[in-house]
């Protein structure tokens, strides 16, 4: 008994000890634990306490991890660094093999991979997007139809009964993600029976997205040694996957039965979808395990960057009805006789340029909400930042959107702000900032292909909803963003509905 008294007596005296010499610190490193445990702490939080973190130490900080975990890394938000890693020293920087792990169900997708296969599905994205004569106008047009037959009616019907909606939920079931089959297909998922149920293939996808964020922040051993022995989350990871797959695998059946079918190439319905592009090549065909990899990347990419921003979008309106108004005189002074149409849709790339202050709220929204609030890549060579902290080959850096858009150096003291008019020039001009500095979009050569796209729909979107109707979020429903890889809300978005007169 008094060699154990001894033994925590002395374990005491050294926590203390450690606690004292660490008191100034940004986070206290504890003995073998490393900043673990108030990282775990803090994780309800994460987005809000990676903020303070990064203000105290001038935008970059160097996290450890527990002894022999391998989970040290550096943390970064200075815009500098950003333009360092993802555009001066690119090759430097690839998203290397610990990133493709991590993101195993991704597979030979765009997002996980580098170099050629990285070039050939980028190219093989601009090819696409040429076959339309205007693709932004094929964009907005496809999206009204979806509108015109499944989210109107549905918004109407919540009007009239005075219902209360969840409007993340609503949205993803139904428009982003049928949205983006249909351009990754060119299918029109209610044309078609499935083995399981839509929401069910949601259901695995969005799981499959919470698993992966969650091997960012367990040490590898942890979450491998479960992967091995098929237990807890990693099980799960394996059903949800195998659950999508099997969506995936019938989607790409359907679409080369429907192109067997079609006689003439050069028709809409052959051309619409951008896996026809790979389906079209005959002398080196492309597996289908190859087209489920590229088509899951972009699923991720399409479907979350529009429903999250159209969340964040409207509730921001929501709680700040005087950027709305702002956003209608707009949309009237702009419009002209198309504004009192209450059947007219948004189509035309020309009609929707007019509107600079609908498109700087929307840049708004993306600078607090990026969809992807973090990144990581994983150095070849030792390098050095531009602000001068040193960061070690194959060491991992995570690189922070949420809180570049939440600087004070970049946005100014009012960078909490909701501020549509910091986008705005004097002259009424909509002003460009560089990626670097508002990186919701990615930064350098990687920059989001369908960025142009989501902005678009996201356009169309938010005037055909606001002219039309009110959104008045619940009393008391609870806003804050989901801890994960993409920044949806937890409880969702709780409203009610009225139509204007």
């Amino acid at each position: 008994m008094v060699i154990i008294g001894v033994v925590v007596l002395f374990g005491v005296i050294i926590i203390i000890h450690h606690w004292w010499r660490n008191k100034n610190a940004i986070l206290t490193n504890w003995p073998i634990l490393g900043m673990l445990p108030t990282l775990v702490y803090n994780l309800p939080r994460l987005h809000e306490f990676i903020t303070e973190v990064m203000t105290k130490s001038g935008g970059t900080f160097e996290f450890k991890g527990p002894l022999f975990s391998g989970m040290d890394f550096i943390l970064t938000c200075h815009p500098l660094n950003l333009q360092h890693i993802y555009t001066t020293k690119f090759s430097n920087y690839p998203k290397g093999e610990e990133f493709r792990e991590v993101l195993d169900p991704l597979g030979d997708g765009i997002i996980n991979v580098d170099s050629d296969l990285w070039r050939l599905q980028r190219k093989m994205f601009q090819l696409w997007t040429r076959t339309h004569h205007n693709f932004d106008s094929f964009v907005a047009t496809t999206l009204h139809k979806k509108l015109l037959n499944d989210l109107i009616p549905f918004l109407d019907q919540a009007a009239e009964t005075r219902i209360q909606v969840d409007l993340q939920e609503t949205l993803q079931r139904l428009i982003t993600f049928d949205n983006a089959i249909l351009f990754i297909f060119g299918l029109d998922l209610t044309s078609y029976s499935f083995k399981s149920s839509k929401l069910e293939y949601q259901k695995a996808f969005n799981e499959m997205q919470q698993i992966v964020f969650h091997r960012h922040i367990l040490p590898k051993s942890y979450w491998k040694l479960q992967r091995w022995l098929q237990i807890g989350n990693e099980r799960n990871l394996k059903l949800a996957r195998e659950k999508f797959d099997e969506f995936i695998y019938q989607c790409i059946s359907l679409k080369r039965e429907q192109m067997s079918h079609t006689i003439n190439n050069s028709d809409e319905e052959a051309n619409l979808g951008m896996l026809t592009i790979y389906m079209k090549e005959k002398e080196k065909p492309y597996s289908d395990e190859f087209l489920r990899d590229v088509a899951f990347s972009f699923l991720a990419a399409a479907r979350d960057t529009l429903n999250v921003g159209l969340c964040w979008f409207f509730w921001l309106l929501a709680t700040h009805p005087n950027i709305e108004t702002k956003i209608l005189e707009e949309m009237k002074d702009k419009l002209g006789t198309n504004y009192n149409n209450l059947d007219y849709f948004y189509t035309s790339t020309e009609e929707l340029s007019k509107l600079v202050y609908l498109q700087a709220t929307i840049y708004e929204t993306f600078r607090l909400y990026p969809s992807i609030p973090f990144n990581h890549r994983t150095p070849t060579k030792e390098d050095v930042f531009p602000s001068g902290d040193r960061v070690k080959a194959k060491q991992m850096v995570l690189t922070c959107a949420y809180t570049t858009g939440r600087m004070e150096e970049v946005w100014g003291k009012d960078c909490l702000e909701f501020k549509p008019e910091r986008w705005i020039s004097e002259q009424g001009e909509f002003v460009f900032v560089p990626s670097h500095k508002f990186p919701a979009f990615h930064v350098g050569p990687r920059t989001c292909l369908g960025k142009d796209m989501a902005l678009v729909q996201m356009k169309v979107m938010a005037l055909t909803m606001l002219k039309n109707y009110q959104f008045h979020v619940v009393e008391g429903h609870l806003v804050c963003p989901v801890v994960g890889i993409v920044i949806n809300m937890k409880y969702g978005l709780k409203i009610m509905i009225s139509k204007r007169s």
